[in-house]
């Protein structure tokens, strides 16, 4: 049961590695199992109505959870996250979300004594009817706090008899690919952040994606579109997010950056997460639905088409893919097709413009400890684009010696300042970190 819900990517241990199988579960936790398992669509933003969940780190889920009615909170506007989930309490969820309550007969009798006249009694049944449950040695204990390997248990066991009636509540269809090149890629991936965070690391450990694997899941689940492509893309595209227009504007696919000019038209992202959104939401519109104006077929050999000039284009990535976590067709056999968001991300509203915080006329600031500057505020070693007169192998100038007094002017989104040594002089660029403003 736990093996199943992780392979869905519904369940993940403690960071020592172990699970807890017999930890009790709380209310934050139960929520996020249920909309994970039930694939339902996450708004990372959205706030749940209850006040002392606002900020915890389960408010997505929370509010996702709360919106398909799925649990309910403790009253006075209470949810108590951290409280334990009852065995009546983790019955009723799955049957509210699996929508059972009409499979068994609401007038059925009790098996259990403990259950009879108990709020959860019908909640349980449903269960025990359908054979998911068949309680404890000790009657069925619905005010017992239930462990993470008994609601691993019941929620797999739930999931698994819908997917064995068909009474699927996300597609399945059967994937015959033999390798990433004809993979589907509206398919979830068998990839975890972890893993493609580790991929990362291991060849480019200065690499600015390091500990932005979940942002590909994340974009798999909001946008459907491969995880793992979406990662091997990235890293083709900006060369492990170390080219210039993926460090300084935060675009990994190069969104708008035309031949004429790349860096000035590529368009400008808040945040990686942001530009993986971007690229996913684009490609699946445009590359991976029949109704799309360059659909070719949704697997990599299809989108080199229309895609990339270069027809080394799909075995590149699907190269990459394979180095990061090699093909088994039995992983995507019955891969879950993931649903198109209704949701379009639209490209053209974004600026260009990188947004810089400008200071004072005359602003100055002191060197504390010992700090390289450049020209260009680009700590790596591929193509400077954004000026012409600068080389990379030119771009390093020297260090600054803590104590020197230098004129600032402004701040990128990536924490380095402009300054000169001269008011109106020369002006290079250095790490805010460095200096006392």
């Amino acid at each position: 049961s736990v093996n199943y819900l992780v392979d869905k990517q519904v369940l993940s241990g403690y960071p020592d590695g172990s699970f807890g199988s017999n930890d009790s579960l709380d209310r934050a936790s139960a929520a996020t199992i249920m909309t994970k398992v039930l694939g339902i669509q996450i708004d990372y933003n959205a706030k749940p109505s209850f006040t002392d969940s606002q900020n915890h780190w389960g408010a997505p889920y929370i509010a996702a959870a709360e919106k398909a009615g799925i649990i309910k909170g403790e009253g006075n506007g209470i949810f108590n996250p951290s409280g334990k989930v009852t065995r009546a309490a983790m019955a009723a969820m799955l049957v509210n979300a699996y929508k059972l309550q009409s499979t068994a007969n609401d007038n059925s009798q009790s098996k259990f004594q403990d259950l009879k006249g108990h709020w959860g009694e019908r909640f349980a049944n449903v269960l025990i009817d359908l054979k998911i449950s068949v309680g404890t040695d000790n009657g069925w204990q619905p005010n017992r706090s239930i462990t993470r390997a008994e609601a691993a248990q019941l929620t797999a066991k739930t999931d698994m008899m819908q997917l064995t009636q068909k009474n699927v509540l996300e597609e399945k269809e059967i994937i015959t690919a033999t390798s990433y090149e004809d993979l589907n890629l509206t398919v979830a991936s068998k990839i975890t952040a972890q893993e493609i965070d580790s991929f990362i690391a291991k060849y480019h450990s200065d690499s600015p994606l390091v500990g932005h694997g979940q942002d590909f899941i994340n974009a798999q689940n909001q946008y459907g579109v491969n995880a793992h492509y979406l990662a091997a893309h990235a890293i083709l595209e900006s060369g492990y997010g170390k080219s210039e227009i993926a460090y300084q504007k935060h675009n990994l696919f190069g969104l708008r950056a035309y031949d004429g000019d790349p860096f000035k038209y590529a368009k400008y992202l808040p945040t990686y997460g942001d530009s993986i959104a971007y690229n996913a939401n684009y490609v699946r519109e445009r590359y991976l639905e029949e109704s799309g104006m360059h659909y070719n077929g949704p697997t990599l050999a299809g989108m080199n088409v229309k895609y990339a000039s270069d027809k080394g284009w799909a075995k590149k990535i699907a190269g990459i893919m394979e180095r990061m976590k090699p093909f088994r067709a039995e992983d995507y056999t019955y891969a879950k097709k993931l649903p198109k968001s209704p949701e379009t991300l639209d490209v053209e509203a974004l600026s260009n413009e990188i947004p810089y915080k400008m200071y004072l006329d005359g602003s100055s600031a002191k060197i504390i400890s010992s700090a390289v500057y450049y020209y260009v505020p680009y700590p790596f070693d591929l193509k400077i684009k954004s000026r012409s007169d600068v080389d990379v192998t030119q771009n390093n100038v020297g260090t600054l010696t803590p104590g020197t007094n230098i004129f600032i002017y402004r701040e990128d989104p990536n924490g380095w300042v402009e300054f000169s040594f001269d008011a109106n002089g020369e002006k290079y660029w250095t790490l805010k970190s460095k200096l006392s403003m």
